[in-house]
């Protein structure tokens, strides 16, 4: 790993949820700054004016879920990282078939986000 601090977004619809991510990746050493928002349009419109290195992203969320913004950033030119972070187990398959580095399971425990941003 570089010795530049990591960029991520969390993209959830569930404001608590947000929260919580962003509390628990802050408190990791190798993230750096870290971005939120709560829909994935507005998670294209930032990754439009920023580059992240990875997405920690919810599944189930209303409009354009997660799985259709990875199949959406699948096509960037150099696509950030995804963490997908859903209470939904049943999208496993399909999230690494579009290339997630990790499929962390809500509750998020620490020590389990402390292993998808390694993976990151």
């Amino acid at each position: 790993m570089s010795a530049a601090a990591l960029t991520v977004l969390v993209v959830d619809d569930e404001q608590p949820a947000v929260e919580e991510l962003v509390w628990l990746l802050r408190r990791d050493p190798r993230v750096g700054e870290v971005l939120s928002c709560t829909a994935s349009t507005e998670a294209l419109r930032i990754l439009q004016e920023r580059e992240v290195d990875a997405l920690f992203l919810d599944i189930s969320m209303p409009g354009l879920s997660g799985l259709e913004l990875a199949q959406v950033l699948s096509r960037f030119k150099q696509p950030p990282r995804i963490v997908f972070v859903t209470a939904h187990e049943a999208h496993a398959v399909e999230a690494f078939e579009l290339q997630a580095v990790d499929y962390v399971l809500k509750p998020v425990r620490a020590e389990r986000l402390a292993e998808a941003v390694r993976r990151v």
